[in-house]
């Protein structure tokens, strides 16, 4: 099944983002409309869209007769906005910051988990887990525990986690691929284990996301547990309306 290209506009929306986060822009020197334009070889229409998708998540602010500006992270709570709605943009999100995972060997599947995907606990599901932070920076954004399932043990110990995402090198290992993705987004009080990861107090406020990582045959092959403190990351999503 080929997935729909994205459009022009998320594409330049994505590349102004990467742009914008690792400071390539003052906070009033951002190009104009007809310098986009000139720049990506696109429609004023095309930069208009792509403006209006990264002002949603409150990276830049326009005015009529001011031009974009950037806003300060203060601006946007001190939290990095980050679209994860598609693969293209967790993959993404997977470059533009930095990762120190650890293999914990095989171990069942924790039953909160479990419970709340409908699936069987425990299980010989091989464990990684660690640490992401931005890529200046050594505060962490996320703590995440990730699982792959027992049926691909054969290639688990092949994986190094801090060189690619996982589903990828599962890809490329195991000759398979990835056809869906569904997330289960939660606010939650962080967990002792968690809060101590992460430098927080036990029980302070972060945004789980509980991903599935489906093949083509509905079977859920990898799942991943990441929470981000609630102070340093907000989710960021695009709708399109239709119709």
């Amino acid at each position: 099944m080929a997935l729909a290209a994205k459009p022009r506009y998320r594409e330049l929306a994505d590349e102004l983002r990467q742009e914008i986060l690792r400071g390539a822009y003052t906070a009033d020197a951002f190009p104009t409309e007809s310098e986009l334009c000139k720049r990506y070889a696109v429609s004023r229409f095309t930069v208009r869209e792509a403006l209006r998708a990264l002002q949603s998540e409150g990276l830049i602010s326009r005015r009529r007769g001011s031009g974009t500006t950037i806003q300060p992270p203060s601006a946007r709570g001190g939290a990095l906005h980050q679209p994860l709605s598609n693969v293209g943009e967790i993959l993404q999100y997977a470059r533009n910051t930095r990762a120190v995972f650890e293999p914990l060997g095989e171990g069942p599947l924790p039953r909160t988990i479990a419970e709340q995907l409908g699936l069987v606990a425990g299980g010989r599901w091989t464990r990684f887990r660690g640490l992401r932070t931005g890529v200046d920076t050594s505060e962490p954004l996320a703590w995440t525990e990730a699982y792959v399932h027992e049926s691909l043990s054969h290639i688990a110990t092949k994986i190094n986690p801090t060189e690619d995402t996982i589903f990828r090198q599962i890809e490329t290992l195991a000759k398979i691929r990835f056809v869906k993705v569904t997330q289960d987004i939660q606010a939650i009080a962080a967990p002792a284990d968690v809060a101590k990861a992460l430098g927080i107090a036990k029980r302070a406020p972060t945004l789980r996301i509980l991903r599935c990582y489906h093949d083509a045959s509905d079977r859920i092959l990898e799942i991943s547990a990441s929470h981000h403190p609630g102070d340093r990351f907000a989710y960021s999503m695009h709708i399109d309306v239709e119709g």
